[in-house]
Parts: structure tokens; sequence; C-alpha cells
């Protein structure tokens, strides 16, 4: 695929005079969107690319799917602002209900609506302490929570770190098995990363009577799409219920329909006291939530509320953006492609020198590169030159994890098979590429 990218340039030229780099990613490649429809997306220049990242996993229908767009379109001939705070509107109502159904529990639940997966997670952060009483938090290294100061201070990945903490959280390693902490093997390990926790954090510097909830990704998404292993996260639950501590789930990546499951939880039969979500849940409309046991919710009067929180037409996408994912069964396509997607990446992993390993569930999946696959000494500037021949190829991914090295795939849900082939060839002359030193340091 040879690109024109002249008026690309041109824009990133002017995104840098006038946007902060507190805002931005370093990228691979020059690509200024302009259009996208289903899995694709069209930049300024006219080139046309296979979207494997899904705008950081947010267009699960698709871009711009028609009846997500209808509804937007309705709701804003109707009503475009609503401070729920002051007035009600009924489509909020009908999300709150939708979602309270559709999330795991047989509880009574309410919902806090706020605008991003920061906030959302910061509702956990302020109200966890204040319903139970107790102060401290567990979270996981390499957790990626959010941006505000309390889901910055539940997180565990790097530039999260930079900043002050203002409530006390202690951060214990991730069933990361392919880089066990402990350098153990599973299933040999008896999940020693969860006896660690409860012989050792609870007993000392996070006592259950001071510990107010552990919060956790079902999938460890920024550091890698990490998957623990089955029995993992009943064993935390497990240790929550026996000492008293919230289980929190951090479902802002993986919900709706991401992991072949309408959320990630699922796969475990866990039941979450308190779940978060945004990203897909609206199409890209900026919505989040937090769904927890109705008393947990109701602690705290007017102790997280948003003037655009809920807002109508982002409710209204949402509303469209579920019956589109049941209608379409985009469930079921997350996880029969993206078993298929596994096994090519599988092959492609046996014929890569670089390639150490490939992981997920449905549509969110990694691919770890490596310099040798025994010593796994990580292969960052070839993720790098990797995902800038990807691009050059027609194909959109990033790269991720501590060290750079791992590839994130997170499409649109309606992926075809089709589409995956045409990404396998695209990834495989890529790897190939980088292999045989085919790809310069210095972009163009």
């Amino acid at each position: 695929m040879e690109q024109k990218v002249k008026k690309s340039t041109e824009v990133i030229e002017r995104e840098t005079v006038a946007l902060g780099s507190a805002a931005a990613f370093p990228r691979s490649y020059p690509l200024v969107a302009e259009e996208g429809k289903g899995s694709y997306i069209t930049d300024v220049d006219g080139n046309r690319y296979l979207d494997l990242g899904g705008g950081a996993a947010v267009t699960a229908v698709g871009h711009c799917h028609p009846e997500v767009v209808a509804s937007i379109k309705r709701q804003a001939d109707k009503l475009i602002h609503n401070c729920f705070s002051e007035t009600s509107n009924e489509v909020t109502v009908n999300l709150a209900e939708t979602l309270i159904k559709l999330t795991p529990g047989d509880f009574a639940k309410k919902i806090v609506f706020g605008l991003s997966g920061s906030d959302a997670n910061e509702c956990v952060a302020k109200l966890a302490p204040y319903y139970t009483k107790k102060s401290r938090f567990i979270s996981f290294i390499g957790a990626y929570h959010g941006q505000s100061l309390g889901a910055a201070a539940l997180s565990g990945y790097i530039p999260q770190s930079l900043f002050p903490s203002y409530i006390p959280v202690t951060k214990v390693p991730y069933a990361y098995c392919y880089r066990c902490p402990f350098k153990l093997t599973y299933p040999q390990c008896d999940l020693h990363c969860v006896k660690f926790i409860e012989d050792y954090i609870l007993q000392t510097i996070s006592p259950p009577e001071d510990t107010c909830a552990l919060i956790i990704e079902p999938i460890m998404s920024d550091f890698g799409n990490i998957v623990p292993p089955d029995d993992y996260i009943p064993e935390l639950k497990r240790m929550c219920a026996k000492y008293g501590i919230l289980f929190v789930v951090d479902e802002v990546k993986t919900g709706f329909g991401r992991t072949g499951k309408m959320f990630a939880i699922e796969h475990s039969g866990v039941v979450p006291d308190m779940m978060t979500m945004a990203k897909p849940m609206a199409s890209g409309m900026p919505l989040s939530a937090c769904v927890a046991k109705a008393e947990i919710l109701d602690s705290a009067v007017a102790g997280h509320l948003f003037t655009t929180g809920g807002n109508p037409i982002c409710c209204a996408a949402a509303l469209a953006t579920i019956d589109v994912i049941k209608k379409e069964k985009l469930v079921e396509n997350a996880a029969n492609v993206g078993d298929y997607f596994v096994q090519q990446l599988q092959e492609l992993k046996a014929r890569s020198k670089i390639v150490g390993d490939v992981r997920g569930k449905g549509m969110i999946l990694g691919i770890e590169f490596v310099k040798d696959k025994q010593t796994k000494e990580p292969a960052s500037t070839e993720t790098a030159k990797l995902c800038y021949r990807a691009w050059e190829k027609g194909i959109v991914i990033g790269y991720m994890g501590l060290h750079s090295n791992i590839i994130e795939i997170t499409p649109p849900l309606n992926l075809t098979k089709e589409d995956v082939d045409l990404a396998v060839k695209a990834l495989s002359e890529s790897i190939e590429d980088v292999e045989q030193g085919r790809v310069a340091d210095v972009r163009p």
C-alpha cells in the first residue's frame, strides 16, 4: 500500500504546536483519521485502513454504525442536555434499568453515570471507603484505571505513578504467567500470587479491618492484555469475601461483548460488588457508569455527580449500541472470530523468531515480542517498527506494556474472518520485514 501523507503530516505538525504532550502518546505513524465505517477508517489523505485498535477498544459495533448514528440524531432533535441533579429524563432512566438487568448479580443494584472510565473508577475511589468506613485499597502493578487523581492512585501503570496519591493503595503483582514476578510456573505455583496477598499483604501493610476494596481488571489491558488463569479471579473473590473486602471489577475496556461474554467477569462466574464500564458502551460518545449494590451508591447523597453525566444523547447512543450488540450477535462473533484470530496468530508465532506469546479472549488479544524466546528479552524497538510497517500495509495497530513490546488487538466486534486473514497476512509480512532488517530506525 502506497500512502499519501501530505495533509496528515501538516495536521500533525499543527497538533504538535496546539496540543499539550500531557494529553498525547507516542505514535508509530502519521495517521489523521477523517472517516470511519465498520472496521475501517480513512485518513485525510484518502488512505483506507483496517482498524485493529478500535479507537482503544471503543468502537465495539464498528465506526459510525447507522443505528447508533440515527439514535444520536433523533435524540439531538428532542433534548441535547439534561442536568440530572436538577431534572430527570426518561432515556437516562431507561439505560440505567437496562444496565441493571444486563450486569451480573441478582441483588438490588443501582447506577451512577459519568463521562469516562476515569470518573467511573473515581466513583470507586470515593465511595468504597465512604461506605465501608475503611481507607485502604489493594490494586495491581500494571493496572490502568484512569487519569483523574483517585483513578490514577488505584492504577499501577507508569504514567499514573508520576503524581502523588491522596488515598492509601497497596499494589500487588497480577497473574502475568508469561513473566511471573515470582519466577514460578502455573499450575505448579498453586496460585502463589493470591496466597501472597492473603498471607503477607493482608497480614501486614493492608489489614482487612483497614482495607475497603480490591479492584481488578479481569483481563489486564494496558499492561499487555494479560489473561489470568481460570481459577485466579474466583480465588481473589473467595479471599475478599472471607475478609469482608469489596470486590471491584474494572470492565472499562473489556465490557460489552469484547471477550466473547457481555462482561469479561462472566467467564469466571464471579459477581462483583462494584463494576465500572465506559469505552464501548456509547460507541465513542462520552459516557461511563458504575454499577454496584444499591446501598453502596446510596451511601453518599450527591457524592459523585456531574453536570453532563448521563447526557441524554450519550444514553441514547448506549441503548442503540446494546441493541446492535444483541441484534447482530456480536458477543458470539467476538468469541468465534476471536478464536479464529488466535489460531492464526499461534501459527504465526510458530514461524516467527520474535513472537514470544499470543494471548487473549474474544476480540482483546495481545502479541508479545521478544529478542529471544528463551530469555524473553523485550523487543521494544522491533515492536515500534512493526507497527509502522503494518501501517504502511494498511493495518492500524498500537503497542503497549511495561516495555512497549506488546501489540494490542481490540478491533470492532463485527470483524470477519476475511478481515482476520487480511490482518494476519499484513502482520506476517511486517514481522518478516522487521526480522530481516528491512524497516529503518528513522521514520521517513
